[in-house]
């Protein structure tokens, strides 16, 4: 027997590379509104960090940044970096999912992106964007085209929150936008449809000795590589 129910209109789209990108665009476009949600500082995924798409060979940063900066303007986009799904209930059509946004502890009302506050943050670890060929600040955000275009404390590094001083950022934020106050939400949201589009990461080569991965320093994973091609990447495009 069957029966008719009424459809949620909103749409929840889980990772925001270039998959959940295009796909909460053309969504958004189409009328509906769209929550995304990705788990990193900022949207793109790998395509932020290639040099060049096969088999065109265009630079991937030109295909992927107009439409970062797209999802960053579509009013039918609520966009939440920095958070994950950790609960879906309900039935086809009328689902309620429920968020975690961690703390970001920067008030983005307020943030300007000028990247004084990384500046004179004293602590550098390795960049995870970089694929750690490259230091980053325990303040970051992952390229200056990255969306939203304001940092985030990476609290167990950051000298604030391990040893209870430092607040270099806070000191010279011109905005005040630093708040280590910040806490965890988590809140629901209801939508009648849902995209996953949560990407791949890429196979750990460490226990793969043969190939010397971590031996040798000219042994590199293919994210590495791609790195190190790009322009803007770690060395400027130099293969070293």
């Amino acid at each position: 027997h069957s029966r008719q129910e009424r459809v949620h209109p909103d749409v929840l789209v889980v990772g925001a590379g270039i998959a959940g990108i295009q796909a909460a665009l053309d969504i958004a476009r189409a009328g509906h509104k769209v929550h995304l949600v990705e788990r990193g500082p900022s949207i793109g995924g790998h395509m932020a960090q290639f040099d060049k798409t096969f088999p065109t060979l265009d630079c991937a940063a030109c295909i992927s940044t107009p439409k970062m900066v797209a999802v960053s303007q579509e009013p039918n986009i609520n966009l939440m970096t920095y958070s994950e799904v950790v609960e879906v209930k309900g039935f086809v059509g009328n689902y309620v999912a429920t968020i975690r946004r961690k703390p970001r502890y920067i008030d983005e009302t307020l943030c300007t992106g000028c990247g004084l506050c990384m500046e004179k943050c004293p602590k550098k670890v390795e960049s995870e964007f970089e694929e750690g060929l490259a230091p980053r600040k325990a303040i970051y955000r992952n390229s200056p085209q990255s969306v939203p275009n304001k940092p985030g404390i990476d609290r167990e590094n950051c000298i604030w929150f391990v040893k209870g001083k430092c607040g270099a950022c806070q000191k010279n934020c011109p905005s005040g936008a630093i708040d280590f106050d910040q806490t965890e939400t988590v809140f629901p949201v209801e939508v009648g449809a849902i995209i996953l589009a949560t990407g791949y990461d890429v196979l750990d080569p460490t226990p793969l000795t043969p190939y010397g991965f971590g031996r040798y320093p000219e042994v590199y994973t293919g994210l590495q590589f791609e790195r190190l091609n790009n322009a803007v990447g770690p060395t400027g495009g130099r293969i070293v």
